[in-house]
């Protein structure tokens, strides 16, 4: 219940028993009267008991209702102060945003300062655009003007061709005919025109897309010439090369004509002279049988006729029996000469053994190395280590004692490489690259192409150094290739070597040049009078050797590990001559 209502019940509860409705007696009532006012305080007492209840309940629920709001008033203080503190923290806030707002207004301020001067920037650039726009519009109106006064002239020419047309009424449809057939035909050009300068931008188009077209046809049509130029010279360069070789191969064939032509007739006049004289041997055996027969004609005639007669022949002629001191003498010296000259043999069959075995190189096995080669083409030995040369990993120099790898030779930039042979030279290594079918001399320190040339022939094999020329084998044509001092001018000589047909390694050592073949034979040739003759030829060993070195006393080479075992290895033997 509210406080309102309370307190109207309270004052109601008051009017009730002050009798705010009540007036006591002035003097003494009659006894009805007495009797119903009996009744009346009566039913007033009790009025004032239920009121007094009332009251009295209403008194203990204002006394609760006061306890409570004792509790909000404490509630509402403290919520009171909680919304002090907010107040006061809201104020804090306000007053930071203010400051804050103070310094963005500042910022403003000064944003709005740079903008008023961009501002004014912008303003005279917008007054000098009015001034020129106002300029433009003076020369527009001015050409207005012309225009307008072109209007008034065409106007008044109107003018006149309507007067004159007035005037001339019968030629009106004429000139309407001839109005129309020019305002077509006006039309007609004026879409002609149209049509013409769409039919120009297209063309202009076209034309530039047909430029750049035309530019890149030109550089392809450049790449194409400088390519078609480079294939030419190489084409050229091989068919030089070809032709030379061919050139080379006709003196060559002409030289071993000539030899043949003239060692033929030489062995034509031997055998002549050999039949002549066989003729002339025969002749005189023949004459010398022919007197012996006669001779012993004679003789037989004769001792038929003393035996007819009787007559007993003088010892001289006739001997009682066969003298035997002579025969056993004769025999003796057959025998003699029989021992002799089979002695003569045997000496001289080992004299040419001994020649044939001191002629050959004679190698001991010393040391056998693995290598980690899976194609190995080319071996040299210098002063710096062993050179190996490989046909998938190039060039490499391994210490002499372990095989440890020293230096890596890279390729030259942008050229492959395929090493078949290498040759030791004093200003450089020379390779033979079968990517380019080219001999390369290379720089020992960093791989540099310092020289190159073509190689004789498309098959080319092997590659030596003598200390002056390099010399070449070509399988195509089995010849051997000498270079001049200037290997870039070609081949200045060619030889033929016996017996050797496939090349796996050549090498000069001390005058003469060794070569393996592919059979594993190695073959030395001395160079005399300007031909090679053949020294000694044996097998190299049981395992094929794909190339040798010869470094003073010891023999160096790559050979197949086997069958079994797979690979190559490095051997190193010790080299014996006798010269």
């Amino acid at each position: 219940m509210e406080s309102k209502d309370i307190d109207r019940h309270l004052n109601e509860l008051w009017k009730k028993v002050a009798g705010g409705e009540y007036v006591p007696d002035a003097s003494p009532l009659p006894p009805d009267i007495r009797q119903s006012n009996m009744e009346t305080m009566r039913f007033l007492r009790e009025n004032f008991s239920k009121a007094e209840g009332e009251w009295r309940s209403l008194v203990a629920a204002k006394d609760v209702q006061l306890r409570d709001l004792a509790a909000q008033l404490e509630e509402t203080r403290a919520h009171l102060s909680e919304i002090k503190q907010h107040y006061q923290e809201a104020r804090e806030k306000m007053l930071n945003e203010e400051m804050s707002a103070a310094l963005g207004l500042e910022d403003s301020k000064k944003l709005i300062d740079t903008q008023k001067k961009n501002h004014a920037r912008e303003l005279t650039l917008l007054k000098e655009l009015l001034e020129r726009s106002k300029i433009e519009l003076t020369a527009l109106q001015e050409r207005v003007d012309a225009l307008r006064q072109e209007r008034d002239e065409a106007r008044g020419k109107a003018d006149a061709l309507a007067v004159e047309k007035a005037d001339l009424a019968d030629a009106k449809a004429g000139l309407a005919a001839k109005l129309a057939d020019s305002k077509e035909a006006v039309e007609k050009t004026l879409a002609e025109l149209l049509a013409e300068r769409k039919n120009r931008r297209d063309d202009e188009a076209k034309r530039k897309d047909l430029e750049t077209q035309v530019k890149d046809l030109t550089g392809r049509l450049e790449a194409a010439k400088a390519n078609w130029d480079a294939e030419r010279t190489q084409w050229r360069e091989l068919w030089d090369r070809e032709r030379s070789v061919w050139e080379t191969h006709r003196q060559e064939f002409a030289v071993w004509e000539e030899r043949l032509r003239s060692e033929r007739e030489a062995w034509t006049l031997k055998m002549r002279e050999q039949e002549a004289k066989g003729v002339e041997s025969a002749a005189g055996l023949a004459n010398v049988l022919k007197e012996s027969s006669q001779w012993s004609e004679k003789v037989t005639q004769v001792l038929k006729l003393y035996a007819l007669k009787g007559v007993e022949l003088p010892s001289v002629f006739v001997s009682a029996g066969p003298d035997t001191s002579f025969v056993k003498a004769r025999r003796t010296v057959s025998r003699a000469l029989g021992f002799g000259l089979a002695a003569l043999l045997l000496l001289a069959g080992a004299a040419w053994q001994l020649h044939a075995w001191r002629a050959k190189a004679h190698y001991k096995l010393l040391a056998t190395v693995p290598l980690d080669l899976p194609n190995p083409s080319g071996l040299a030995v210098t002063k710096d280590g062993v050179w190996l040369a490989d046909w998938n990993r190039g060039l490499s120099l391994r210490d002499a004692k372990d095989l440890a790898v020293l230096k890596l030779l890279p390729a030259p930039a942008g050229e492959p490489l395929r090493p078949g042979a290498i040759a030791a030279s004093d200003a450089g290594l020379w390779t033979l690259d079968m990517a380019q079918l080219r001999y390369a001399r290379q720089d020992y320190a960093d791989g540099r192409v310092a020289e190159s040339v073509k190689t004789p022939g498309p098959a080319p094999q092997g590659a030596a150094w003598d200390g002056y020329n390099l010399w070449a084998f070509d399988a195509a044509g089995g010849l051997l290739y000498k270079y001049g001092l200037d290997p870039k001018a070609g081949a200045a000589a060619t030889y033929q070597l016996e017996g050797l047909k496939s090349l796996a390694s050549m090498q000069w050592v001390g005058g003469e040049l060794w070569a393996l073949d592919a059979r594993n034979t190695l073959r030395r040739y001395a160079f005399r009078d300007g031909a090679f003759r053949p020294l000694s030829s044996q097998a190299f060993g049981k395992a094929n050797a794909a190339a040798f070195w010869v470094d003073g006393n010891t023999l160096w080479s790559v050979e197949k590990a086997g069958a079994l075992a797979g690979g190559y290895e490095l051997k190193r033997y010790s080299l014996k001559l006798y010269k």
